[in-house]
């Protein structure tokens, strides 16, 4: 019997999986299906997206296990989808090491050379047996490595959708049929799905491509676009993208004939440059000199070549380029580095300056900072001869027949300076009117303060220099005059954008790789002292944006508007947001950046559209005015949603008192949350944020609120309880002993999602002013009572999940660090390194001193020290040092160091020699030491080995011990 009152969501959601899938895709980098459209910051994986329509749409019958395996075969995460997504054949090496004995005497022979080989005569069908057998034997991170997307397989076989049409009760033949038919039985109709914080386009994407109506909208203009071309472009049929892809050549060719003509790329061989490299100089204050500035005058590592600044005699310095140098004058060029930490230094004088000092910052009146430099003015594009900054080309790459190669600028050089000047100066003006380049002022903000404050930049186009806003210019002046139609128009928005984020003062020259790195490689306006311009030959693919469209025919109704989400009028069946909840990136402040170069054009491509960012009233920050913000926006989307409708919320894993926030912001949304489920995308290097951060997303499953009961708190606590138990107590049910979906992070997120569950199913909580808590904001010294709830559920979880096998007992009597070390280490049994899954358990334990405990906190490398890492330091030390558990270690650490567990008994009686501590302890010892035994024999912990053999030695010491 299917039950459509409920959604697979609701009840369960294979985690583990969906959380590999999203790794997978995260780390695709470029290759993700909608990454090359532009740049957007925090865009979720698809797959996510996917998992979580998909589990909202699915009904729930009796037999979970059965429901389950459906999902898993509509994301092909069950063993036949994964084979249907494998892209490349194990080689017969592989098979021979990985296929049943049998098979491998059947079909496999080892050659003269002792190679397995096949056996001779064998049939394609044999061989893709032994592809299916060795498959079969690998793990599931194993078989990724094989396969491709999800995304990548447009329609399962015939047999999966009997399979799963029996199930359902449906008679689909596609995802889209199969999204048409649960739409019916759930609303009456088509699902129509919503998202107010359309961003990069993820959400809308996934939901077109599944067959479902979308409704997309954002404040931000730049993120309409990108909404706009993930359904549009990425959306587009192979022969649509093809002519793009030519409209996109045509626009290139017309700028490379332009440029040619000009004759400011070419030197006098012939030879056309890629990069030109600029640094700023300044005067030093104590001798005068003109002082170029970099905090580094290596070029490339590679081709060993370094910038070398000669003293001229007069005022300055001369530079001059050498390549193949020695290693000695590698080394050596660290000697003229002009930029030392906040200082400069003046190869001339010897001096040190703060460049605080050099830009004329000073105290106010009040304590305040006054900025020293000049702001430019709105016609300026070069600095004036007085300014504090001067900019200055040093360095040129030629390429020529025979490659590539570095010169100091010529006279020539120089000269094509001037005319790059003297031609951008008769454009200027009329260029800005048009459109062409930016025209707008930089407006004060957390990020757009940093070009103000550093150099004085005061208009975005200011942000680049002559060269770069000639060559952008006439991308988006040919791009405009070319586009007929508004995919052409959109297209060349993309390309300016992405020509504008990696063609600018702000584009790093990196060193090692010789190659300039893009201005967004984080969330900030970072001005440098040194930095790359890129040629037109360089700007090629810069400019042809990497369309991966997936052409799945898409029948939804597509509706996308730029607009405040609490002013939607829209109804839908489905909302789906990830909004800027707690969020650190200025979506309202970087994309500014790309709306300077994007008003004119955007006006042009969709009038019906406003082209500002609305920084005004963009949703960020923390305390009153965002939680108002945010339930304006929640209850909205409430309003304009069906009885039967449901919402699914992304964000980013906090703490317990930003859950209590979200909580109290949906309860007064009208809004009950069903359930929560954290799905990890860590990966090892910089994303949204950089360091150890959890770096989950979490699926928040709402319902609208119908009831009007009202409870007291004491009742509730007994209401969370039991929730909090019946939730865990379901989730190790569902648990693969394999593979398991839920570990202890998700376990106590799961607690979190339970007394949200119970709290929210009441229309009140007596005592509870829920307006006044929110006044408060997530920075108030009092205690939230809705947090106070929330650590109660916290507390119930950690005394019911004691480690398998564990006596309660004596779990119960552990210190904090000691339960949060032996739930770790159970951690790693479980194969589990993500950083993020450790944090949660420290934070649940409120073990704060812990850092030393661990041998590695990389991203999903996170490890504790075994006992011959940790040895004797700390001991007495830090939270955990003084522990029971900790003491045992440093006994089994002797132990292993003796060979003999007498030195480990020893140790441990002196320890607790008063007040016969160490007979009452006992049992205690034996039972930790009895857990960390377990790691002997584990495949993947054979650092643990010595560990796990000397635990389980002595604690069979200790048990005879006075028998």
């Amino acid at each position: 019997m299917l039950d459509y009152k409920k959604s697979f969501i609701e009840t369960q959601f294979p985690v583990s999986k969906v959380s590999k899938e999203s790794y997978k895709e995260r780390m695709a980098g470029a290759s993700q299906t909608l990454t090359g459209l532009g740049k957007w910051w925090g865009r979720k994986p698809l797959v996510l997206v996917r998992a979580a329509i998909l589990g909202a749409l699915l009904p729930v019958s009796d037999d979970l296990e059965k429901d389950r395996e459906i999902f898993l075969k509509l994301m092909t995460m069950d063993e036949e989808g994964l084979y249907l997504r494998k892209f490349k054949n194990f080689t017969q090496k592989q098979l021979y090491e990985l296929c049943d004995e049998d098979l491998k005497r059947r079909y496999m022979e080892l050659n003269d050379r002792g190679k397995p080989v096949y056996v001779k005569g064998i049939e394609d069908d044999e061989k893709e047996l032994l592809q299916k057998n060795a498959f079969s034997k690998l793990t599931y991170d194993e078989k990724l490595r094989f396969c491709n997307r999800p995304e990548h397989i447009e329609n399962l076989p015939k047999p999966t959708w009997d399979e799963i049409n029996e199930h359902l009760n449906t008679n689909a033949d596609s995802f889209q049929s199969l999204v048409e038919e649960l739409g019916m039985k759930r609303f009456g109709r088509r699902p129509k799905i919503g998202d107010v914080f359309s961003g990069g386009g993820s959400i809308p994407f996934e939901a077109a491509r599944l067959g479902a109506d979308v409704y997309a909208s954002d404040l931000n203009p730049v993120a309409s676009l990108l909404t706009w071309s993930s359904l549009n472009i990425a959306g587009a049929s192979d022969e649509e993208v093809e002519e793009l892809k030519e409209f996109q050549e045509r626009v290139y060719n017309e700028v490379d004939r332009i440029v040619t003509e000009l004759k400011i790329e070419h030197n006098e061989k012939g030879h056309r440059a890629d990069s030109y490299l600029y640094c700023m100089e300044t005067i030093c204050p104590e001798c005068g000199w003109k002082v170029p500035l970099a905090p580094s005058w290596v070029i490339g590592r590679g081709t060993k070549t370094i910038a070398i600044l000669e003293d001229n005699g007069i005022d300055g310095f001369d530079i001059d380029i050498k390549s193949n140098v020695s290693k000695e004058d590698m080394k050596n060029a660290d000697s003229y580095i002009t930029v030392r930490g906040n200082n400069i230094y003046c190869p001339h004088c010897k001096m040190e300056t703060p460049i605080t000092s050099i830009r004329g910052d000073r105290r106010g009146e009040n304590g305040e900072t006054i900025y020293g430099l000049r702001l430019w003015e709105k016609n300026e594009f070069i600095p004036r001869e007085d300014d504090v900054f001067q900019e200055r080309l040093y360095c040129i790459r030629y390429v020529s027949k025979n490659g590539r190669y570095y010169i100091a600028p010529t006279e020539e050089d120089l000269k094509r300076e001037e005319k790059i000047v003297e031609l951008l100066s008769e454009r200027f003006s009329e260029w800005q009117e048009l459109g062409y380049i930016p025209l707008a002022r930089i407006e004060e903000g957390d990020k757009t303060s940093e070009p103000i404050r550093t150099r004085g930049w005061a208009y975005w186009h200011q942000l680049f220099n002559p060269r770069q806003l000639l060559i952008n210019g006439l991308f988006a002046k040919v791009a405009s005059e070319m586009a007929s139609g508004q995919k052409e128009k959109a297209i060349g928005l993309l390309g300016v954008n992405k020509i504008s984020d990696w063609n600018c003062k702000l584009c790093r020259w990196d060193e090692s790789y010789e190659k300039p790195i893009q201005n967004f490689y984080n969330q900030a306006f970072n001005t440098l002292y040194n930095y790359n311009n890129r040629g037109l030959r360089y700007l090629k693919k810069t400019w042809e944006i990497d369309i991966k469209n997936n052409e799945q025919n898409i029948i939804s109704n597509l509706i996308i508007k730029t607009k405040d989400a609490r002013d939607n009028n829209e109804s839908c069946d489905l909302w789906i947001t990830d909004p800027p909840y707690a969020d650190a990136v200025n979506y309202h402040e970087l994309t500014e950046f790309f709306l300077a170069w994007d008003k004119a054009l955007l006006e042009r491509a969709f009038p019906e559209w406003y082209t500002d960012s609305k920084r005004i009233l963009a949703v960020r920050g923390v305390g009153e005015e965002f939680n108002k913000s945010m339930i304006e926006i929640y209850s909205n989307l409430r309003e304009n949603m069906p009885d039967n409708g449901t919402q699914v919320v992304m964000f980013t894993h906090q703490d317990t008192r930003v859950w209590a926030e979200l909580a109290m912001i949906l309860w007064a949304s009208g809004l009950r949350v069903s359930s929560a489920w954290t799905i990890s995308t860590e990966t090892a290097t910089g994303g949204l944020k950089s360091g150890n951060y959890v770096t989950g997303t979490v699926l928040l499953t709402l319902k609208k609120q119908l009831d009007n009961d009202v409870i007291f708190p004491d009742e509730l606590y007994d209401e969370i309880e039991y929730e909090v138990e019946s939730m865990i107590d379901s989730m190790k049910d569902l648990n693969d002993k394999e593979d398991p979906d839920f570990n202890d992070a998700d376990f106590i997120l799961a607690s979190y999602a339970a007394a949200l569950k119970a709290i929210t199913s009441y229309s009140e909580i007596a005592g509870i002013d829920v307006d006044y808590w929110l006044k408060q904001g997530r920075e108030s010294k009092e205690e939230n009572p809705i947090e106070e709830l929330i650590k109660k559920a916290q507390k119930i979880a950690y005394d019911y999940l004691i480690p398998d096998g564990f006596d309660k007992f004596i779990w119960r009597d552990l210190e904090a660090s000691e339960r949060f070390f032996i739930r770790g280490l159970e951690l790693e049994m479980n194969n589990i390194y993500e950083n993020g899954a450790y944090q949660e358990l420290a934070r649940g334990f409120g073990v704060k001193d812990y850092t030393d405990m661990f041998k590695s906190t990389k991203a999903n490398e996170t490890r504790f020290k075994t006992a011959e890492e940790f040895r004797r330091s700390n001991i007495g030390g830090e939270e955990f040092g003084s522990t029971l558990t900790r003491y045992l270690l440093v006994a089994i650490n002797d132990s292993i160091k003796e060979g003999k567990t007498s030195v480990g008994i020893s140790y441990l009686k002196n320890i607790y020699q008063e007040d016969n501590k160490y007979w009452s302890l006992k049992s205690r010892m034996i039972e930790i030491l009895d857990f960390i035994s377990r790691v002997e024999n584990i495949p993947h912990m054979e650092h643990w080995e010595n560990t796990g053999y000397y635990a389980k030695v002595l604690r069979e010491a200790l048990r005879n011990d006075g028998v």
